[in-house]
């Protein structure tokens, strides 16, 4: 069961789940930033989807992508795209270029993509982990 905000209209897992309403156009993300970030986000986009039901959210400083639970947040930067997505393991192999725990059982990978060339199959595969474990939990 969801709850949705009465005010913004977004779908969370729990009752009056704590967020900022602030909603903004995807496209207003790409404003004066390389065309690169842009081709990136809708290659990532893109890609998900395969994964099954994506559900996106764009909020003032990132776009969030969604299945039960946020599964990938893509922060635009002016010349590249960070991502973040939670895995139950945490893993320091290429891509991923800095870790944090981020509960007892969840890990924060963050990656740095400047091209769609990088979005390779080693990363989708981990991008599939997160989906599969954020839409079970």
């Amino acid at each position: 069961m969801t709850w949705v905000c009465p005010n913004c209209k977004r779908n969370f897992k729990h009752k009056n789940q704590s967020h900022s309403c602030v909603r903004v156009d995807p496209e207003d993300h790409f404003l004066n930033k390389s065309p690169n970030v842009e081709r990136v986000y809708k290659m990532l986009l893109a890609e998900v989807r395969k994964f099954g039901k994506v559900n996106v959210s764009p909020v003032k400083n990132c776009i969030l992508l969604k299945t039960s639970s946020t599964f990938l947040a893509l922060k635009p930067k002016k010349r590249w795209m960070d991502i973040e997505f939670l895995l139950d393991e945490e893993v320091n192999d290429y891509p991923i270029h800095k870790t944090v725990q981020a509960s007892k059982r969840r890990f924060a990978h963050f990656v740095r993509l400047e091209d769609t060339e990088e979005i390779d199959k080693r990363l989708l595969s981990l991008l599939r982990r997160s989906y599969t474990l954020m839409k079970s939990s």
